[in-house]
Parts: structure tokens; sequence; C-alpha cells
């Protein structure tokens, strides 16, 4: 047995309600354009319910009294005197004032229900623009663990194809949802009035109503949920295609991705169809039920000898009451469609991030860039440790440079200073404020990066520059580009600042791409800078341009920086050795030359050739 299936009764219909109850938060802020939209369709639902006892009397004034007598109206309302002008007489004037009524009352009725369909579907929409923000920021601020483990294909499905689904099922059933349940209660009630036994007979077939609606909408779920999962699946191999094009077409695979994409959707088409068919399947069992409830009606007048005028009354109540019967059987195939979706929504909105502000942190205007470490240790989960008992002190003014095969640790310990990670033991500590005291956004506001993998935003070369710090003035990006050596390139560009850079900046050559990524963190100005392979997609010429800068704007900064390639920090303050996550030497390059074998190793093998073979 499932642990679900273990859940006391009220626990499983808590977990049920769930998705509701947090939906209803997100439709809180809008509570007044919601109730106004609930006023205009309760209106609109008792004048629906009118509208039988309302033909009743206009047919008896038009054609006279009939068989049997008006129905008799409960309480205070027998005693209601109509308006003189709306009294029903015998003559011209009391016929024209009858047949204006029933056009009045479906005006009204008819500018109460775009009332209620307006207001509801401007809340409903709303709502879930909202949802789909918030789910967006939420993603957006969670730990890279989180990324490390999701598909990005299925987070783009979350955020736009289930916000989607959701949002259009609940705004199909906004202007419904408590419209209609007003309508069939006040509907049965005026039957009931007219003539009980008639109703009875009704609602004895109502229950029958219901069986396919919970028998169906239990399938609609089932087949809703698999269908979105195989959504979120398709989206996976979409942008895997889109981001890994130049890997696909290298290995002409397009053939193989395209059939990948095909068996995704003949997958989702079955399953859709799925879905349409419970769904569908509804509306005509329900005018089936309806349809034998009209022959017994029939039998009932043949025995009963009704009135033909109130039958008329009757039926005419009967069909009012299809319409909102037939729309509440839909609203229960949605609501649980929207469920399916809303589910996984609301499942990524309790995912907390691992790496939290602490209740106590501060945020810190200033940073002189003084970093410790202190016995840190840290692993991405694996029982490897990627970095062991790392100690040291990087003082603020001075640039280092982390240098080690791959796999050493260099990465993790950038990572570790902008707080993507906390270490497992031990702590890093900035001006000798521990990192975990210190808020995530001023520690970041303090930390420039230029990453060996830049990423470059589809807009324009000005707006990639500015990403460094949006408050920049144009002078200041333009001199963050000529400090970066880029200016000159970005003018010969073909509308220049203003020039749309393509996909990841596909339109420039790396070491333009690489060099807008520099000028990006020269901009931000920030007085800790890390550095991790920021010259390697540089030609020789260009490199040393780049170090010319860095080295001037290092001033006051503490720059730390990962090189494979020595030649570029051969002039650092302090060079760290590491190897297999600890760190075996630090000093100076001439030093480490000397005394460290592990770095004089790297360096032979990058400066000096091997012998060649002596021939056979």
């Amino acid at each position: 047995m499932s642990d679900k299936k273990k859940l006391p009764f009220w626990q499983l219909l808590k977990a049920w309600a769930q998705p509701y109850r947090m939906l209803a938060g997100f439709m809180y802020p809008y509570r007044v354009r919601f109730f106004i939209g609930v006023g205009f369709g309760a209106v609109f639902a008792l004048l629906t319910a009118s509208l039988a006892p309302i033909l009743y009397l206009v047919a008896r004034q038009i054609f006279g009294a009939g068989g049997g007598a008006a129905p008799k109206l409960p309480g205070f309302l027998a005693n209601l005197q109509l308006p003189e002008w709306l009294a029903l007489r015998p003559d011209l004037t009391g016929v024209i004032a009858a047949c204006i009524i029933i056009p009045s009352v479906m005006l009204i009725r008819s500018l109460c229900s775009y009332g209620n369909s307006y207001f509801m579907a401007w809340v409903a929409l709303r709502m879930l623009s909202d949802l789909r923000s918030a789910v967006f920021a939420h993603v957006a601020n969670q730990s890279m663990d989180f990324f490390n483990q999701a598909r990005s294909g299925k987070l783009m499905s979350r955020i736009t194809n289930d916000t989607r689904v959701a949002q259009n099922a609940f705004t199909s059933v906004a202007g419904d949802l408590f419209r209609d349940p007003i309508a069939v209660v006040g509907g049965i009630a005026v039957l009931f009035l007219l003539d009980w036994k008639f109703c009875a007979a009704m609602l004895f077939l109502f229950p029958v109503c219901l069986v396919p609606i919970a028998i169906f909408g239990r399938k609609v779920r089932q087949a809703g949920k698999a269908e979105e999962n195989e959504a979120g699946a398709m989206s996976v191999i979409l942008h895997e295609t889109l981001a890994g094009i130049r890997v696909i077409k290298s290995f002409a695979r397009e053939k193989y991705q395209s059939d990948q994409f095909a068996k995704s959707s003949r997958e989702q088409f079955k399953i859709s169809l799925r879905v349409r068919k419970s769904a569908d399947i509804v509306q005509p069992l329900i005018e089936t039920v309806s349809a034998f409830g009209i022959a017994l009606a029939l039998l009932y007048v043949f025995f009963f000898k009704i009135d033909p005028l109130k039958i008329a009354a009757l039926l005419a109540g009967t069909f009012v009451l299809y319409e909102p019967m037939k729309k509440l059987s839909r609203i229960h195939m949605l609501l649980q469609k929207a469920l399916a979706a809303s589910t996984h929504i609301f499942e990524i909105l309790q995912t907390k991030a691992t790496i939290q502000d602490a209740p106590n942190a501060v945020a810190i205007t200033e940073c002189r860039g003084r970093i410790e470490f202190d016995s840190v240790s840290f692993s991405y989960g694996s029982n490897q440790n990627a970095l062991t008992d790392i100690s040291l002190a990087i003082e603020p003014g001075k640039q280092y440079a982390l240098v080690g095969a791959s796999g050493a640790g260099k990465s993790s310990m950038l990572s570790l200073i902008l707080r993507f990670y906390d270490p497992q033991s031990g702590a890093i500590r900035l001006d000798g404020r521990d990192l975990r005291a210190i808020t995530q956004k001023s520690l970041r506001e303090h930390i420039g990066i230029v990453t060996q993998d830049t990423f470059l935003f589809h807009d324009s070369i000005y707006e990639n520059i500015r990403y460094g710090r949006l408050d920049a003035t144009r002078e200041e990006i333009e001199t963050a580009a000529k400090l970066a050596f880029a200016h000159d390139f970005i003018l010969a560009q073909p509308q220049g600042y203003a020039t749309v850079i393509g996909d990841k900046g596909c339109l420039l050559s790396g070491g333009q791409q690489q060099r807008l990524s520099i000028a990006r963190a020269l901009l931000k100005n920030a007085p800790v800078l890390l550095l991790d392979e920021a010259t390697s997609a540089l030609d020789s010429e260009s490199e040393r341009m780049i170090q010319s800068a860095l080295e001037r704007l290092s001033q006051g900064k503490t720059v730390i920086a990962i090189a494979h390639r020595l030649s570029t920090i051969l002039k650092s303050d302090q060079i760290v050795v590491m190897d297999h996550g600890r760190i075996v030497e630090v000093g100076t390059h001439a030093h480490l030359l000397e005394c460290s074998t592990v770095y004089r190793r790297l360096y032979e093998l990058q400066f000096h050739h091997e012998p060649e073979p002596a021939a056979a």
C-alpha cells in the first residue's frame, strides 16, 4: 500500500486542496474585483432562474387565463405588488408591458454575464501572470545545486507551458465557477415552486449526471498529468537542440534529434487524445440522461393533465438549467487539468534554496577585499571532496593566481567566494566577516567576474556591457570598453554600440566576446575581481593588451585569477599551487620554480618540449 493511501481522509483532502489554497493566495490582492465579478454572476444566475416564472406570467397575460392557477410565491413575495406600469392588464397596454419584460430581463442578464466574465477573467489572467512571475523569480533565486540537478528544458516547460495550461483552465472556469451553481440552485428552487413533483423527478436524474463527471474527471486528471510531463520532455529536447546546435551539426545528428522530437510529439498526441476523449464524452452522456428526463416530463404531463402554460414554463426552466449544468460538468474537467499543471508549479514554489541569507545577515556597503579561507572542506554531494582543509589568506590589493591540473579545485574556490555553495566545514571570511553573515546580493555586488565560458545576451553591445552596472552612463560604458580594448571593434560594427550580437554573442568572434565580458566586469568596478581563464579566447596581441589593462585596474583591488597558461600569471603577487583539492604551495613564480615540484612540472610542460625520439 502506498504512503498516500495510508493517510487519513482529512489529510488526503488537505493535500488535494493545497494547490487551490495557494492559488487563492495569488487571488487575494484582487479580491475586490473578484467579488464584483461574483456579484454580477449572482444577479445573472438569479435572473436565469427567474426566466421560467416570468415566461409563465407573461404567457398568461398574452393568452389569457389558462387552465390552472398562477403559481403561488412563498412568504412575503406573495404580497409584493408590481409597479402600475408592469401590472398585467387584459388590454393592449398590458400585453405590450408583458412583452417588454422578457427583453428587459435578458438585457440586464446579458450585461451581468459580461460583467461577470470580464471581472473574473481579469482576476484569473492577472493571478496567473503573477504566478508565472513568482515561479520565474523563485527559480532564479535557487542555489546552484538546484540548477546542477534540474533540466533547464523541464524548468522552461514549468514556467511557460504549465502556467499557460493553468491560465487557460482558470480563465475558462473563473466566469462560471460561482455563477452557474447559483443558477442551478435557483432554477431548481423555481421549478420546485412551480411543481414540486416535476422537480423531484428531475432531482432523481441529477445524481445520474454526476456519475460520468466523476469517472471521466479522474481520467482527465491522470492523462493531464501525463500530458504535462510529456510536454516537459519535449521542451527538454527543444532546448538542448537549440543550445547544442553546433555539436549536433558537427556530429551530423540533425535527423536523430528530429526523430527524438517527433517521437515525443507522437506520444503527446496520444496522451492529449485521451484527455479529449475523457472530457468530450461527458456532455453527450449528460444530454442522453436529459433526453430521458424530457420523456419522463411528457409522460407526467399526459397522466396528470398539467396546464399547457405551466408545462411550457417547466420545460423552459429545464432547458435554462441545461447550459449551467453543462458548464458545471466542464468545470470539473478543467479543474482536474489545472490541478495537474498547478501541482507541478507549486512543487517548484515549495522548493527552498539551499543557500539562504541568515536571519541576521547584513548588507555590506564597503569592502577592502581581504579574503580568508579557514580550514575549508567542500564537496558537491559525492563522497570525494573537491576541496580539503583549505587555509589561505588573500590580502587586499594583491593579485593571486590559482594553478593546478584540471580537477584541482580552482573553480570550486571561486564558487565558494561567490557563495554559490557553502563549505561542509570551515569558514570563508571577507574583511573578517563570515560570508554566511553577509547578504548574498551585497556580497556579489562587491565581486566582479570574467569566466572562460563567456555568456552574452541576445541584445545590443551597449546593453551587454551595461549589465555590469545598470545605472552606468554611456561615458562610463565606453570607458570600460576602451579599457578592455573593445571600443574600436565595437565602432566597426554595423550599428556600433547598438548592434545586436545574436544568441550568446554568436555574431562576434571568440576574442570579441571575451573582451565584452571583460568590459562588463570592468564597468562593475568591484573591489574583488575573479578571473577564470579570462584571456583564454584572445590572441597573443589582445592578451597583452588585456593583461596591461587588468594590471592598471588591479590597483587597490583583490584579483584572483585561474590560468592554465602560466604565462598570464607570472607577475602575480602570489601563486597558489593546488593538487587534488589541496593547497600544496604558495609563493612567487621564482620561489615556486625553485621549491615546488608540482609547479615546476606544470611550468616545464608548458615551456619546454620533450626531446624527439631517435630515428630507428
